[in-house]
């Protein structure tokens, strides 16, 4: 059962490969549980041994997905607009990856269905980003009432080192909420190629990071 075609996503605020695999080879259950592992874990764990193998890439292949992502996903938050330095950019580019390092998630037995399989992910709701901007604006008023900073760029500046602070700082001590089940999809394509839903890749995405 190895893969003919490899393609990746950006999620909401993670990132995940999506893979897909031969349809001749007759997925049974378990390889469809071990196909949405290996995309989770190559996705957020940077863990690509399963990858490869189900893939039948390297792992210089995987690594090279992976980096592409947390690239994407850098380049999203849009720091350069606002003046960031490079140095920063890859500060928050190694946090990215930290960050959805400490994912958590456990992939359930996989149920097959007419056409394919479900699979639950159990997600549990890291919540590193919640309140993040309110403390954020707080510290910002604060700092800025007391340094007297009034240019833009020099206010981007701090407000984006701060947030890199209150991030870092959250990542020592992350808590987690109740775990979400999220059932994944595991199908043919058009092309009779097994993949998953992408549609269910985003909302295990959606419940390991909650964003408020």
């Amino acid at each position: 059962m190895k893969a003919i075609r490899k393609r990746n996503v950006l999620l909401t605020m993670a990132v995940v490969m999506v893979l897909t695999m031969l349809a001749g080879c007759g997925m049974k259950p378990d390889d469809a549980k071990a196909y949405v592992q290996a995309t989770l874990d190559a996705g957020y764990k940077a863990d690509f041994d399963e990858y490869a193998k189900i893939t039948d890439s390297t792992k210089e292949e995987a690594q090279k997905l992976f980096d592409n992502n947390i690239d994407t996903v850098t380049n999203s938050l849009r720091f350069s607009a606002l003046g960031a330095t490079e140095e920063t950019t890859e500060k928050y580019r190694e946090l990215l990856k930290e960050i959805f390092a400490k994912a958590k998630y456990t992939v359930g037995e996989a149920k097959e269905k007419e056409g394919g399989f479900e699979v639950e992910v159990k997600a549990e709701p890291m919540q590193i980003f919640s309140g993040v901007q309110d403390e954020l604006l707080t510290k910002l008023q604060e700092e800025v009432a007391k340094s007297g900073q009034s240019k833009e760029d020099e206010i981007n500046q701090l407000a984006i080192d701060m947030l890199y602070d209150l991030l870092n700082e959250k990542l020592g001590s992350v808590t987690y909420g109740e775990p979400q089940s999220i059932t994944v999809h595991v199908t043919k394509d058009s092309s009779n190629v097994w993949n998953i839903t992408e549609s269910d890749l985003q909302a295990v995405d959606a419940a390991l990071f909650t964003i408020s």
